[in-house]
């Protein structure tokens, strides 16, 4: 293996890095061109394919069209494959306050809390504003003591400038020898499944219901009603790489192939580090390249925490039916999920409860390893139809959420 370069990813958290990220806050942030910039039947296809999720609702025009929604519409996680910046250019001397915030210092997805306000359907356009919204010093086992966490607002809006979702998510920023040094996962072993635990692993994948057409009422349910136990995994690099066909790569990097992978390294060169061959290649392969994963003080490669997020709405989504309306949902990305790990999600209802023509269910939500641990714990409401009081209503009907408000052509007024 070849020996660490000086120049991979071994920034520190100092004050004046800080500092710099917090000069940050407010500013609309300019992003490259979404992976689709208009919804279409097929990429919303493909993205539902790419995490393993087959409802027909997101997939076959001809069952879509006698749902309520009148046709196909995205999952809910497929707004975030869209996103067509309305940032104007931040000015040279508001940008410089900001320039080399935390640069170099490896950062993961830790957490992230969405709500979806309409549908997407085929021939929408969705726009987004992108804003940090507060920095925040922490303690971190896994960073050696110190971290800090940065919080991220995106907004996605339509082409009649209304709330379409909201995404808010945070990054934990620790030092690489740091992590290297804890060791915290230094001895879990790679597992290795007998034949009794794959054929319980497929047992669940053949017993998966999805509701589908069958309206789901509000009340049919109960408080402390349990949810059928969904499976995903065990992770492979194949999954990850069914994930990026239907995601992309991750616009915000830049990440392309041979030349074009080039040109981005002229314009992001913090962003990779030499491989194996001594090539450059994107720090982002930790999450398909075990050599470069171990390098970073973890076991194996693992996966993305959005993965993960997008298994707990599909597990939402089969249960609720066609008719319900997934609200809202969060999580927190509490460890790792290596490649070989299985995930089982789990679900319960905790309140059931209306809100004037809303009839809602609150469920505490968590996705668990094969070695008992939890590592997603999380919570989302449901909107359910009503036998005695009607179809969902959803929030964008009711007029609540509004787009941001600037203070600038670059700034807005943050909300956390």
């Amino acid at each position: 293996m070849a020996e660490r370069q000086s120049d991979e990813m071994q920034g520190k958290i100092t004050p004046d890095g800080i500092q710099r990220m917090r000069n940050r806050i407010g500013n609309l942030i300019p992003q490259p061109k979404p992976f689709n910039t208009e919804a279409s039947e097929d990429s919303i296809r493909h993205h539902a394919f790419s995490y393993g999720d087959d409802n027909p609702l997101w997939c076959d025009a001809e069952y879509g069209a006698k749902a309520r929604w009148g046709g196909v519409i995205g999952a809910p996680g497929y707004v975030g494959t869209m996103g067509i910046s309305v940032a104007s250019p931040i000015p040279p001397e508001v940008r410089a306050k900001g320039a080399g915030a935390l640069r170099g210092v490896p950062n993961y997805l830790s957490g992230s809390s969405w709500t979806w306000v309409r549908p997407v359907y085929p021939g929408d356009r969705v726009f987004k504003r992108y804003y940090i919204a507060k920095v925040e010093e922490k303690r971190s086992e896994f960073g050696g003591g110190k971290a800090v966490v940065v919080h991220h607002k995106h907004e996605f809006t339509n082409s009649r400038n209304e709330v379409v979702a909201i995404m808010r998510n945070y990054f934990f920023h620790v030092e690489r020898e740091a992590s290297e040094k804890t060791g915290k996962y230094a001895e879990i072993e790679q597992p290795r499944y007998d034949e009794d635990e794959l054929a319980r692993i497929d047992e669940a994948y053949a017993s998966e219901i999805v509701r589908g057409a069958e309206p789901r009422y509000w009340e049919d349910v109960k408080e402390g009603e349990t949810l059928p136990t969904m499976v995903r995994g065990p992770l492979c690099v194949t999954d990850i790489l069914l994930w990026h066909s239907g995601r992309g790569f991750g616009a915000m990097f830049g990440v392309a192939a041979l030349k074009m992978g080039y040109e981005n390294r002229q314009k992001v060169p913090a962003f990779y580090t030499r491989n194996e061959y001594n090539a450059w290649d994107v720090a982002q392969r930790v999450h398909w390249d075990n050599a470069r994963a171990q390098r970073v003080g973890n076991p194996r490669a693992y996966d993305y925490g959005s993965m993960r997020t997008h298994w707990i709405t599909n597990f939402l989504t089969n249960w609720m039916g066609d008719d319900g309306w997934l609200l809202k949902q969060s999580d927190q990305i509490r460890r790792f999920n290596f490649m070989g790990d299985t995930s089982w999600v789990h679900g319960k209802i905790v309140r059931k409860y209306a809100e004037g023509k809303r009839h809602m269910v609150d469920l505490e939500l968590w996705a668990e390893n094969q070695r008992g641990e939890i590592t997603a714990p999380g919570e989302a409401t449901i909107i359910l139809p009503s036998r005695d009081h009607g179809p969902v209503v959803l929030p964008g009907e009711a007029g609540e959420f509004k787009p941001s408000v600037q203070n600038t052509d670059y700034s807005v007024v943050v909300e956390e």
